[in-house]
């Protein structure tokens, strides 16, 4: 990935419970260089990391300790916090329901797990404009 702004540093939030997925990501990220990654791992520690931080993007897995991943998309976006306007990428192991894909438009990309470094890849490209 090479973003058109090379020196800029993208912030990009990673709320995901399970730590094969976290290094998944981790891993799939690891030959960008404009990306600044925080990672946490339940729904409590991302709503505290999403109202104390502006992120240019959002990850978040849908099902969570504490408060689901759902939960904490719907508050920030009903417009208490910065990220109101963040774009959201979740994964779901429950892709195929009609309800987990669109969530009422909260969430701008729902990608399926396993993940897939190419997927998941192009759609952080496409989602923060990079290339």
């Amino acid at each position: 990935m090479s973003a058109a702004e090379p020196n800029h540093k993208y912030r990009v939030l990673l709320a995901e419970d399970d730590e094969v997925n976290q290094q998944i990501v981790m891993a799939f990220l690891a030959g960008t260089t404009n990306i600044e990654l925080t990672i946490v791992g339940d729904g409590r520690s991302a709503l505290e990391a999403a109202l104390g931080t502006k992120y240019d993007l959002m990850l978040f897995d849908h099902n969570m300790p504490h408060i689901t991943g759902d939960r904490v998309i719907r508050y920030l976006r009903s417009g208490n916090s910065s990220n109101a306007g963040t774009p959201v990428i979740r994964f779901t192991a429950d892709a195929d329901r009609a309800d987990i894909r669109s969530n009422g438009g909260l969430i701008d990309a729902t990608l399926p797990k396993p993940l897939k470094a190419e997927t998941f890849l192009s759609t952080i490209e496409t989602i923060l404009q990079l290339g």
